[in-house]
């Protein structure tokens, strides 16, 4: 029987996998519908407990279907009725899943709590693969490009079927199960609270079930666009929304309601009466706002076609009074600011599926155009603005104002915006993310030209030039953009009104600096923010503008500068101007020499107050720089948008391959990224935007000086270093030593100063080339435990699982994955260079290893991030540091063990294995590909010393000894198993070939390694696997692919079929004879080899029948017509034999003897 694990198998490799499914699969795949149908129509139900059944069970003896009778013991019949008692299913149904945990698992020597955790999550697992099935299923119909068209009309043929037999109404009162605490749903209050998931990870039961009714909650809004809802749909969804929305997010609340359509009349006023009824809850008023707006955007929809089918009166005063009383109330309660923040921007919203959010984006698309379509809404939105214009103030201080570093900040100053204003905002979020959703989008510019209108304060002005930066969001909408605010459509607004403005202040500091005694002025709050969102358009504008077209755009960027280095202006407002310039880098290359113009001419100097002026003098007084700005300015507000904005900037320079000797380097090691744990932060986004920036500040410098090789000037004699060093820098056609060069200003006699140095350590003064390499900086603070060391600790410290909720729950959460991936990336640059030059640095530098092995903790927190695995970039650092650590650390599996988090790593890098394995698109570059370096670090540590990383990870007995450890995969999640697993099934030879092939050769090393030999042997000639026979026909005889189609697949198939004869020679060669499993196996090996009825071992003759009586799947081996030794032979190309080519030392000493003897 097709379990659901392997039907969702088969689907997802026809259905996700990036090339088109062939006809074989096709079929395959319609057959796992077809035999999936029954589950999905009857999704999750299950046969409740009956006495009957579970006297069956206390009785010990019954009969499963399809199995013979089984007696159970005192402890299988207790574990059986509470797994009855605690997931309300049936006793007879718990017993088959204890049947199915022993298969999957093996129970010998588990306790009782145990076998019931992995049992329920064995249950779950099931429940998850058929919902994820049908999810998939859904995708495939809705939101999945690229599949066939004849593909996707079939599987939307299934899933019609299957809606109208009544499955929405049971995704319905699935999620209504689920929200209860009872054992049906969230587990009843003496409920175990955790499970064991598939890979034997301890996981607690409502976090399962909260992530079931997630992916239900998707299913049911992907099903209302395949069959639409009727009017019993509309109500039992409005009712688990208002009964649970304490509890749900907008994830599965506000958009499962977005689509109703209905043309029943009596329907239209029972639920118009239902919709509008007072809700005391305030979190329930705000989602059922929500679902006022959707509906009477629906009464919009349908209005034309009531009023062509029905007596006009009736829709005058029916039809007309809904829409009505349905917009007051909309505008009454602000509905647009609810679904802001408490949908749109939140963290559940943000950090979603992205193929789901831009589900839900499309829908919320189509609900404004509609909604700003027609006449009734357009007035009541015209007369919202005019309220607008009216009740807001005009101007403030800038120095009143509390900066928001979103920009979306009236709330700070007026309190809840006006629905004008949050219909603006509304519209901006929804297009952020989507902005090819505009593409020809005439309803919506025409509600631009309307609101662009006749701005007399700044908050509405603020709003509409914020859905302006929005719209241009595209190449063709930044066009649009930038032609509207060229001409002349808005009397006030434009291109114009910018720079003038920047021009304008600039004059007025310049007259207040020439008048003796003078203040400078005020920044009016208005004009900054103003400002702010005027320079965020022109931001957008540029960055997606026409490479072409864009150069002639804006061409004296000068006033953006000129405000830079003046006190009185607002730090959110520098922080504008200068991420508005770091757009104009990648303009044209004589735009970006343009720029470093103008920032040394306007920009605050990097750091000057108390330390040297330009003449290098002392200097006698504070001068404002950005040392000032950011310490005294900056941190006593606890934000810091200029000083994010200057890394940014530099980050964006450098990255053009453009800097100037140390610029900033200093500032940003001292005054920013050192201190930044003891800042405080109004916003802590803020906070990770700002270890952002400076992690890719060292991260691209860093990447620079190790790309030209710089430090290799340390390798050898002065002479053989001079010689590479020059080779690298000097030599004409490196072009990476002229960027340097560039860059840094290196000279030939610096690498004398450099090489002359036998003793660095000893001299005080650093010669110009460490001066101006950053990576040299960088690699003394690692390799010294200094300051961006332990910051960059502290920030992976807090642990993966930290990581992961942050990830999850916070709307900083991308943010600090980023400093996340960029920590590591660091750490891995120091660990390939810091042997280099250990040696010459000693005592005072020491390897990175070794400052890390002085708090255990600093390594486990590195090695456990290969449990994150929503960015690959992550996994893939942690098993590179694993790698490098575990080559240099003796002692690293004794460190895992003591620090109790071996078990822990064993089942992450199984489930990464496995996870890698289930993939269906190729990784072009392998060392990108967490499946293969695993591989790489299990092959690399085979032969060293023992207990080593691949003795850990494959479960190896530690506690006694490596050679006598009896292998149980079965038993154990582990890599071994994941291998086993990959090796058996050999799918989806495409993407996994790599796969296959280190699977075998790990195999083969192991087999070689003295330690393991034994046990991987005995584990493979086992009865449970056949694993030598079954793989002569999967690998060793298959048809090879063509050289003309796939040549890369066929070279690996024959890599495969080359570690699979070497695995059979040491099992041929090396196997106790003695031992029943080797014997046979090595039996069944020459039977299918040679397809002999009689095999002579030794001194024995046996009977080729009484060998194969017993193994069935043997049966053919007797009508063999050719051998298998000849189709082997028909892949090889031979050379001459080297007859003095010995066995390998390692086989000839192994104990083992020699027992087949050389013939004649």
């Amino acid at each position: 029987m097709v379990t659901p694990k392997q039907l969702l198998s088969i689907i997802e490799s026809s259905v996700v996998s990036p090339f088109p499914p062939s006809p074989a699969q096709r079929i395959e795949l319609l057959h796992a519908i077809r035999t999936l149908l029954p589950s999905l129509k009857s999704l999750l139900s299950y046969p409740p407990p009956r006495p009957s059944d579970r006297a069956q069970v206390r009785s010990k003896e019954l009969r499963l279907p399809d199995s013979p009778p089984i007696s159970l013991d005192d402890q299988d019949v207790q574990i059986a009725l509470k797994l009855s008692d605690e997931l309300y299913l049936n006793e007879i149904d718990c017993v088959q899943l204890l049947v199915s945990a022993n298969q999957e698992w093996g129970l010998v020597g588990r306790g009782p709590l145990e076998i019931l955790r992995l049992a329920a999550g064995l249950w779950y697992s099931e429940r998850r693969d058929i919902v994820m099935a049908l999810y998939t299923l859904l995708r495939a119909a809705v939101i999945d490009p690229g599949l066939e068209a004849g593909l996707v009309a079939d599987i939307q043929k299934y899933l019609e079927d299957l809606i109208n037999a009544g499955l929405r109404q049971r995704l319905i009162s699935l999620i209504k199960e689920l929200n209860r605490e009872e054992p049906a749903g969230l587990g009843g209050p003496l409920s175990e609270h955790y499970l064991l998931d598939s890979r034997g990870a301890l996981v607690e039961r409502r976090a399962v079930v909260c992530r079931e009714r997630l992916l239900l909650g998707h299913c049911l809004v992907l099903s209302v666009l395949v069959v639409r809802t009727g009017p019993k749909d509309v109500k039992d969804v409005f009712s688990v929304l208002k009964d649970s929305a304490a509890e749900l997010n907008a994830l599965s609340a506000l958009s499962d309601k977005s689509s109703i359509l209905s043309h029943d009349a009596t329907f239209r006023k029972e639920f118009q009466d239902t919709v509008m009824a007072v809700v005391n809850d305030p979190n329930s008023e705000g989602f059922v706002g929500g679902v006022r707006l959707a509906w009477v955007v629906h009464l919009m929809l349908i209005h034309d076609e009531i009023g062509l089918g029905e007596a006009v009166s009736t829709v005058s005063s029916n039809e007309f009074g809904y829409i009505n009383f349905c917009l007051e109330s909309v505008f009454a309660k602000n509905v647009f600011h609810f679904l802001l923040e408490k949908v749109l921007r939140s963290a559940a919203y943000q950090n979603d599926d992205e193929d789901m959010v831009y589900m839900y984006n499309a829908y919320l698309h189509k609900l404004i155009t509609c909604f700003l379509s027609h006449p009734v809404a357009r007035d009541k939105v015209k007369e919202s603005k005019e309220k607008a214009m009216i009740t807001l103030n005009t101007y403030r201080m800038a120095g009143d104002f509390v900066h928001d570093s979103s920009m979306q900040g009236e709330q700070a100053a007026e309190g809840v915006p006006l629905p004008f204003v949050s219909l603006l905002e509304f519209v901006s979020e929804i297009y952020q993310k989507e902005p090819e959703l505009l593409s020809g989008n005439d309803v919506l510019w025409t509600f631009v030209n309307f609101a662009g209108e006749d701005h007399t304060n700044f908050q509405t002005l603020v709003a509409f030039l914020n859905m302006l930066s929005t719209l241009a969001s595209s190449q063709e909408g930044a066009s649009k953009v930038y032609e509207l605010l060229q001409g002349k459509a808005f009397r006030s607004i434009g291109w114009s009104t910018l720079f003038n403005c920047l021009s304008i202040y600039d004059e007025k500091y310049k007259q207040s600096l020439q008048t003796a005694g003078a203040m400078l002025p005020e920044f009016q709050e208005g004009d900054a923010k103003a400002l702010v969102a005027y320079l965020n358009v022109l931001q957008k504008v540029v960055q997606n503008g026409n490479p072409i077209e864009r150069k002639n755009w804006f061409p004296d960027i000068e006033p953006l500068f000129k405000l830079l280095s003046y006190e009185n202006v607002p730090t959110y407002l520098k922080g504008a101007l200068r991420n508005t310039i770091a757009t104009f880098v990648r303009v044209s290359p004589v735009l970006k020499d343009t720029i470093w113009t103008f920032l040394e001419q306007y920009d605050l100097p990097v750091v000057v107050g108390s330390q040297v002026g330009i003449s290098g003098q002392p200097m006698a007084a504070q001068v404002y720089d950005m040392q000032f700005e950011l310490n005294e300015i900056e941190a006593r507000r606890e934000q810091y948008p200029s000083t994010i904005s200057f890394l940014n900037l530099l980050n964006a320079l450098i990255a053009e391959e453009k800097d100037v000797s140390d610029r900033g380097r200093r500032f940003i090691y001292d005054h920013v990224f050192g201190p930044f744990p003891q800042r405080a932060y109004a916003d802590p986004s803020e906070k990770w935007q700002l270890v952002v920036a400076c992690l890719q500040h060292f991260h691209i410098k860093g990447l620079f000086s190790i790309a030209f090789g710089c430090p290799n000037v340390f390798f050898g004699s002065k002479s053989i270093a001079k010689q590479k060093a020059s080779k690298v820098l000097f030599e004409p056609k490196a072009k990476a030593g002229l960027r340097i060069l560039r860059m840094y200003d290196i000279q030939e006699q610096d690498l004398d100063s450099v090489i002359d140095r036998s003793q660095l350590s000893a001299v005080t003064q650093p010669s110009s080339l460490q001066m101006q390499l950053p990576i040299l900086e960088l690699l003394k603070d690692f390799m010294s435990g200094k300051t961006v060391f332990r910051n960059i600790m502290s920030i992976l410290m807090p642990g993966v699982n930290t990581i992961i909720a942050e990830r999850n729950s916070q709307v900083y959460g991308p943010l600090l994955e980023k400093a996340v991936q960029l920590s590591l990336e660091i750490v891995i640059l120091v660990l390939e260079k810091d042997i280099l030059l250990a040696d010459f640095w000693r005592p005072l530098y020491q390897p990175l290893d070794v400052v890390l092995s002085q708090d255990h903790n600093q390594i486990v927190a590195l090695l456990e991030y290969v449990r994150y695995e929503f960015l690959p970039q992550i996994q893939q650092s942690s098993i590179k540091i694993m790698s490098i650590l575990s080559s240099r650390m003796v002692g690293l599996v004794q460190l895992l063990l003591k620090s109790n988090v071996a078990t822990s790593l064993v089942e992450d890098y199984a489930s990464c294995l496995e996870f890698r394995s289930q993939e269906c698109q190729v990784i072009e570059n392998s060392r990108d590909d967490p499946g293969i370096l695993i591989m790489q670090l299990l092959i690399d540590n085979v032969s060293r010393p023992a207990p080593n990383i691949t003795h850990l990870l494959l479960k190896f007995d530690l506690d006694t000894s490596i050679e006598r450890t009896l292998l149980q995969p079965k038993f154990h999640f582990s890599c071994l198993k994941v291998i086993l697993e990959i090796l058996e099934n050999l799918s989806k030879p495409d993407v996994n070939a790599w796969l296959h092939e280190f699977g075998f050769q790990l195999l083969y090393e192991l087999c070689l390694d003295p330690l393991t030999c034994g046990p991987t042997l005995d584990l493979l000639s086992n009865k449970k696997y056949h694993f030598f026979v079954k793989h002569l026909d999967s690998v060793g005889v298959a048809p090879l692919p063509k050289r003309n189609s796939n040549q890369a697949l066929r070279i690996s198939s024959l890599h495969q079929r080359a570690w699979l004869l070497k695995l059979l020679a040491v099992e041929l060669h090396a196997a106790y004879m003695s031992s029943p499993h080797h014997r046979e196996a090595c039996q069944s090996i020459l039977a299918h080899l040679f397809g002999q009825d009689v095999v002579e071992t030794g001194t024995d003759v046996i009977s080729q029948s009484l060998i194969l009586q017993n193994n069935k799947e043997h049966t053919a081996t007797r009508t063999i017509s050719k051998t298998k030794v000849s189709e082997l032979l028909e892949v090889v190309q031979f050379r001459s034999p080297d007859t003095t080519m010995n066995l390998s030392q390692i086989i000839s000493n192994m104990k083992y003897n020699l027992l087949v003897k050389s013939s004649d």
